[in-house]
């Protein structure tokens, strides 16, 4: 290996791992509360693929994804976003962590449930 390669895999792999190594830190209720609360989110669900969740304010929640729709109730439980939907299989509460540029809630065991980018 040249001198000039060697260099450059010095110098660029420690920024690589460094990238990779960033923890993902959970929001706050606070920022929670404002990333959903009004808004409709497309997520990338591990399970079903895209979904589209319109939060209502006032605790309402409406999906809807190539399978069909359902509705359900949301709120926020000691810092953790709560989901029961009449239909879809889930109910339950998890944290909401930023892990890059990808905010992710996780499914109460810890796995991620679903991402938005």
């Amino acid at each position: 290996m040249n001198r000039m390669a060697l260099l450059a895999v010095c110098v660029v792999l420690p920024g690589a791992v460094m990238a990779q190594a960033t923890p993902a830190t959970a929001l706050t209720a606070e920022e929670v509360t404002a990333m959903v609360s009004g808004k409709t989110l497309t997520t990338q669900n591990t399970r079903w693929g895209t979904v589209s969740l319109d939060f209502r304010a006032d605790g309402r929640l409406y999906g809807r994804n190539n399978g069909g729709s359902d509705m359900g109730k949301w709120k926020l439980v000691e810092g953790k976003l709560c989901l029961e939907w009449r239909n879809w299989d889930y109910q339950g509460c998890g944290e909401v962590r930023r892990s890059g540029a990808e905010v992710q809630h996780l499914w109460p065991d810890g796995r991620v449930h679903f991402v938005v980018r």
